[in-house]
């Protein structure tokens, strides 16, 4: 979309960052002055790019990257949704807008139908993009697949919809913090299991060395 002068002359003059940047922001941002500041502002706080960034928690194909996230899609995501979203998540999407994870399974303590010992993941959706969240997105994935109406899905897995990672609202209410499930769909009825209190949780308790790295029908 066209860049109005007046709006870059206020980004620039609101944030003394080069023209070049204030461009670029104001591009990502749609055109929106203080999205533009945000996202310069948050640049500021992160000066490394994410690429030499040791816990940066993405590495390898974009697909589930979005554009660079600004306020006002993450608050239109929000309402959409009903749900306010965890802060872990939201800071990590303001770094790099989601993405396949550079640790992609996480322990479990009991066999599940990926494999004895784990599950697997496969990229955590940003907001918007070609497979981000969206409330258009949503409103399919549970008409064709009928996750629970607990919250909503954040990351995908190697099993093409039959298995799905979710924020559960369900004892926090939707402005509390979720808990992070793993919910199977190949019985009759949804398998629910619990993986962490929190998405910070969740991030810590990655792995990239499972004992068994080959998902199996059990």
């Amino acid at each position: 979309m066209p860049i109005h002068l007046r709006d870059l002359h206020c980004v620039h003059q609101q944030s003394g960052a080069p023209i070049s940047e204030c461009r670029t922001a104001l591009e990502a941002a749609a055109g929106h002055v203080d999205d533009a500041l945000h996202l310069l502002a948050r640049n500021k706080q992160m000066p490394a790019p994410i690429a030499t960034d040791s816990n940066n928690p993405f590495d390898g194909p974009d697909w589930f990257t979005g554009p660079p996230l600004t306020r006002t899609a993450l608050e239109a995501a929000q309402a959409a949704l009903g749900y306010r979203f965890p802060a872990a998540y939201v800071d990590l999407l303001y770094t790099q807008n989601g993405g396949c994870p550079r640790r992609d399974c996480f322990p479990m303590q009991r066999p599940t139908s990926w494999a004895a010992d784990h599950i697997a993941i496969t990229g955590i959706r940003g907001i918007g993009g070609r497979y981000g969240i969206d409330i258009a997105t949503e409103h399919t994935i549970h008409a064709d697949w009928g996750y629970p109406r607990f919250g909503f899905v954040f990351a995908e897995t190697p099993t093409a919809g039959h298995t799905v990672l979710m924020f559960d609202y369900s004892a926090c209410g939707p402005t509390g913090e979720p808990r992070v499930v793993w919910v199977d769909m190949y019985g009759e009825e949804p398998e629910v299991i619990v993986l962490a209190r929190s998405f910070t949780d969740f991030l810590a308790g990655l792995d990239d060395e499972p004992a068994h790295p080959d998902g199996v029908q059990l």
